[in-house]
């Protein structure tokens, strides 16, 4: 079984898929965009793989640090990507407010928003706790709305069935959970 990866943020990977990419699975950081994707008739199923959550990392290695002015900080683009959209509701917390006048940077995904903070140009970066290093403050999961993982099956074959059970196996379940995700409810 060969497999080729395509990465980028859920946006643009949705966007690609609409314009005719030649996917057999759509891994999102969302559950809207996959179940978008299906209501158009593109794909045949959806399902929950994992629950993503955010990390802070940079600083002090405290969350107070949010509320900080004088930090800048990066993020994920949230016109394109899930975990943008969480980190954009976490700094709509009242107990970080006072830090909105800071320097806010844009990554296209969670990946560059880590370059950004990893090169030292920024001060934090909300992260995926997925890219996150292990010595990241997890964000609290009450801070921002689920950040529900979903996979859109696009094209049905053998070898689509086959991934699909191996991801359900115990040993990548507990692969999933080591790189930093929940299991789905």
């Amino acid at each position: 079984l060969r497999i080729a990866v395509s990465s980028a943020s859920t946006g643009v990977l949705a966007t690609q898929l609409r314009h005719g990419a030649p996917f057999d699975l759509f891994f999102s950081a969302d559950r809207e965009t996959p179940e978008k994707l299906l209501s158009l008739g593109t794909g045949q199923a959806v399902q929950c793989y994992a629950l993503g959550g955010l990390a802070l990392v940079g600083g002090n290695g405290r969350l107070d640090q949010l509320a900080s002015a004088d930090m800048s900080l990066a993020i994920a683009n949230p016109a394109t990507a899930p975990y943008g959209r969480a980190a954009q509701q976490v700094l709509a917390r009242d107990e970080v407010a006072a830090g909105n006048s800071r320097k806010l940077v844009r990554g296209n995904n969670v990946v560059q928003a880590y370059q950004f903070w990893h090169s030292g140009g920024i001060d934090l970066a909300l992260l995926a706790r997925s890219v996150a290093p292990a010595d990241a403050i997890a964000v609290p999961a009450h801070w921002h709305a689920p950040i529900e993982q979903y996979l859109l099956v696009v094209k049905r074959s053998a070898a689509v069935d086959s991934y699909l059970q191996w991801l359900r196996s115990d040993r990548v379940r507990s692969l999933i959970s080591s790189a930093g995700y929940d299991p789905c409810p």
